[in-house]
């Protein structure tokens, strides 16, 4: 997510997010800054597989408290990518 200044980064409650996720089965590994531009940052979540993505991308657009804080997000928030990456074994 890239916001509008690195301010409003810090204004939002992502522990809620964490929370939510946690009681959908999401798994949150972990985020961080861009270390160039701190108005960029970066969170990476796990699903089982596809099916269990789009089950839950459901679920999180009908829960009220999901809607609540994105909406509180989008005020400074200029832009969003969501890329899907693949395991392999090391």
């Amino acid at each position: 997510m890239k916001f509008k200044s690195a301010d409003a980064v810090h204004e939002n409650s992502y522990k809620e997010f964490d929370k939510l996720y946690k009681k959908y089965g999401v798994k949150l590994v972990g985020g961080g800054y861009d270390s160039k531009d701190h108005k960029e940052i970066y969170f990476m979540s796990v699903y089982d597989d596809e099916d269990h993505y789009k089950d839950i991308v459901k679920k999180l657009q009908s829960d009220s408290t999901y809607i609540e804080l994105s909406k509180k997000l989008e005020v400074d928030r200029e832009d969003v990518n969501i890329m899907t990456l693949e395991g392999f074994n090391i």
